[in-house]
């Protein structure tokens, strides 16, 4: 697979440039249609961002913790897969077909996988000095690396807001199916126990330069 770029994306906010969708989708699916998706996602990121502790110590949790509606676990999923299938559009391939069955009401993507994870690496720093420890990146890899090499044959991109994060992959030839809206209680992995670490190596990179400020500032605050 070929990282699109050297660093992941720093993002702004939920209306930073790499979370809105490039204009590869139609004004009515973009705010009509999809609309329940981008719902479900404000629901989720007001919890994140609300009770960013409660996920710290679960290996599972229950999404009734989250949503009142199961159907909306769906709606969250279809968001992620919104944003990916625009990624995938930008860059000038074609959009397998069974992201786009998913999202018109499909339960099952039998090439890909979507999974939950965590990371506290870089919120850990900004909450130990007192700041917002919401800090978002997304990133993606493909192959081939372009459009003109043939058609898309793997696709992985993750997108996380403070502690957690989504992770997904899609390849043409092996059977995955798995997605974190298939049942109501889901497994929580750390991101360094998940593959394709390679897409996230750089978080964890400026995380240690993160954690180096925030014992500098704890100490000149401990000295003064």
């Amino acid at each position: 697979m070929y990282e699109t770029g050297a660093y992941p994306t720093r993002l702004n906010g939920v209306k930073a440039k790499p979370i809105l969708f490039p204009r590869v989708m139609c004004q009515k699916c973009n705010n009509h249609r999809s609309a329940p998706f981008d719902k479900a996602y404000d629901v989720f990121m007001d919890y994140i961002w609300d009770q960013p502790e409660y996920f710290r110590d679960k290996n599972w949790f229950d999404w009734s913790d989250i949503f009142n509606n199961p159907a909306e676990v769906g709606n969250l999923c279809r968001y992620y897969i919104k944003n990916i299938g625009c990624r995938i559009a930008e860059t000038g391939f074609a959009v397998p077909r069974e992201l786009v069955q998913f999202l018109d009401g499909y339960l099952h993507m039998p090439h890909a996988t979507t999974v939950l994870y965590k990371d506290y690496s870089t919120y850990n720093p900004f909450s130990r000095v007192g700041l917002n420890g919401h800090y978002p990146v997304a990133n993606r890899m493909y192959n081939p690396e372009k459009p003109t090499d043939g058609p898309l044959e793997a696709f992985c991109a993750e997108v996380q807001d403070g502690p957690i994060g989504v992770l997904y992959w899609w390849d043409a030839v092996s059977e995955h199916g798995v997605n974190f809206c298939s049942q109501r209680v889901i497994p929580l992995r750390w991101r360094k126990d998940l593959p394709y670490r390679e897409l996230h190596e750089h978080e964890w990179k400026r995380a240690e330069i993160m954690e180096t400020g925030a014992d500098r500032i704890l100490a000149r605050d401990d000295e003064g």
